[in-house]
């Protein structure tokens, strides 16, 4: 198993019980690279959804796991809408508001 330390100047540390590395792999570097690595797994997730749902419940059953399909609603509301039929002043009471921070990677060399 490896497990994946940082030091204090931010270099990732790998190491397992035979060995330790050290790459020198700035953390804004790791973060893109894990990103891709995420957005590669997602698609192949929906891939397999989407071959998955295509399939009959008996086809669905694999050596370890059982796939099942959960029909389920989902509501929502059109904001724009509400506030356009109602005013900003009467929903301002309800709607909740939160400060958020995005961190984005973005290739130098492009």
């Amino acid at each position: 198993m490896w497990v994946s330390n940082m030091n204090p100047n931010g270099v990732t540390t790998m190491s397992n019980d035979h060995n330790t590395f050290t790459p020198s792999i700035h953390p804004a570097d790791e973060l893109a690279a894990i990103r891709e690595e995420i957005k590669q797994l997602q698609d192949r997730e929906s891939d397999l959804r989407t071959k998955l749902l295509g399939m009959t419940d008996a086809e669905r059953e694999g050596d370890q796991y059982r796939a099942f399909v959960i029909a389920s609603k989902r509501e929502s509301l059109d904001k724009a809408a509400i506030e356009a039929a109602l005013g900003r002043e009467v929903i301002e009471p309800f709607i909740k508001s939160t400060s958020v921070q995005t961190l984005k990677t973005a290739r130098k060399d492009a």
